[in-house]
């Protein structure tokens, strides 16, 4: 519904200039959620700046609200035979409480604001999302029964505002989180030029590096992908990959149509 003004990296965009370029352009490179994303960051009524800087960062911020959901659903899976069931209000720990008071109280009152959105998935629900990942961690130590109950109730409960602002934003999808994560991966793989054996095969002669600790050579591996949008992660023993906001991305465009990318300088 936005219809302001849009321009392209601070320029009029318009078919003359021939920096146009359509939605199904950009969803080719990015996932429909990132677009909307980005959208829903601007006031419908403000001017909208179109960059692929923002698009990048609206696509990282898909994948970690994305990803924080995931982690939520797998580790409440696990723990179903611990939950009760007997239809009492959940007790939940003070700051799940606080937490979700604030969330409600700041969505009400920013929608009421002439639907401001672009102030929606800052504060409150960035709270929520750190809150989640926090009781995830606590989930991991040892706990007394009753304190590990109230942790799972709080994070089952917080978990479920910030899906319920999510569905009334249309950023929540009928597919799994999982589903989500490997499209937006695949996005970031087409962005890259890569495919995912690419990034394994990498993966695997950075670990032999490694092995021969040659660390500086395992860094540069690490930050030539990085600079594709591919961010390595040393989990243990194993090493997994995600999408990142590449470096240095400010001048590249979507293309408009008729026009050809410009070959990228080889790296070393």
């Amino acid at each position: 519904m936005h219809n302001g003004h849009v321009t392209n990296n601070n320029e009029k965009m318009s078919k003359s200039l021939g920096n146009f370029f359509t939605i199904r352009q950009i969803t080719e490179r990015y996932h429909p959620l990132a677009l909307r994303y980005f959208l829903i960051n601007a006031h419908y009524r403000s001017p909208l700046n179109y960059s692929v800087v923002q698009l990048e960062g609206a696509s990282d911020a898909v994948f970690y609200i994305y990803q924080t959901l995931k982690d939520c659903q797998d580790a409440l899976l696990q723990l179903q035979e611990e939950m009760p069931n007997d239809g009492k209000p959940a007790r939940i720990s003070p700051d799940a409480k606080e937490c979700i008071i604030k969330l409600r109280n700041e969505f009400q009152v920013k929608m009421s604001d002439d639907l401001s959105t672009s102030l929606i998935l800052t504060g409150a629900f960035l709270e929520a999302l750190k809150l989640v990942n926090n009781l995830l961690t606590m989930l991991k130590k040892k706990q007394q029964k009753q304190q590990r109950l109230l942790v799972i109730q709080s994070l089952k409960e917080v978990e479920k505002e910030v899906t319920k602002i999510l569905d009334v934003l249309g950023l929540q999808l009928p597919c799994s989180y999982n589903e989500v994560l490997l499209q937006l991966k695949e996005k970031a793989l087409t962005r890259a030029g890569l495919v995912e054996d690419d990034v394994i095969r990498l993966i695997n002669e950075r670990a032999e590096v490694r092995k021969n600790k040659d660390f500086l050579k395992s860094d540069q591996m690490r930050a030539h992908l990085q600079a594709k949008g591919i961010a390595l992660m040393d989990v243990g023993t194993e090493t997994i990959w995600r999408p990142c906001v590449p470096v240095q991305q400010e001048s590249e465009v979507v293309p408009s149509e008729g026009q050809k990318v410009p070959p990228k300088p080889e790296t070393a």
